[in-house]
C-alpha cells in the first residue's frame, strides 16, 4: 500500500510540474496561405499541441504546448515533415 501512494504522489507531482509553453518559431519556405494551413495542421497533429497559428508576413510559427508531452523538437520534426525549415 505505502509503494502506491509514492507512486501516486510522484504522478501528482510531476503532473503539478508539466505547464503549457509558449514557443515561437521562425519558418522558411512559405509563400501561401496553403502553406500556413499545411504547417498548422502537421504541427496541430503532434500529441500535446494544444494550439499552432502561422503568421505569413513575419514568416513565425506560434505554438502553445503541453511541455510534459511535447517537445520543441518534436514541433520542429513535424514542420520539417510538411516540407519546411525552422529558423535558428
Amino acid at each position: 500500500m505505502g509503494t502506491r501512494l509514492v507512486l501516486a504522489a510522484l504522478l501528482l507531482s510531476s503532473a503539478a510540474l508539466a505547464a503549457d509553453r509558449s514557443v515561437s518559431l521562425k519558418i522558411s519556405g512559405w509563400h501561401s496561405k496553403g502553406d500556413l494551413l499545411k504547417t498548422e495542421t502537421a504541427v496541430r497533429a503532434v500529441k500535446g499541441v494544444k494550439s499552432a497559428s502561422a503568421d505569413l508576413a513575419k514568416k513565425e510559427l506560434a505554438v502553445v504546448l503541453d511541455d510534459a508531452v511535447a517537445s520543441e523538437k518534436q514541433v520542429e520534426d513535424a514542420v520539417a515533415e510538411a516540407g519546411y525549415t525552422v529558423g535558428k
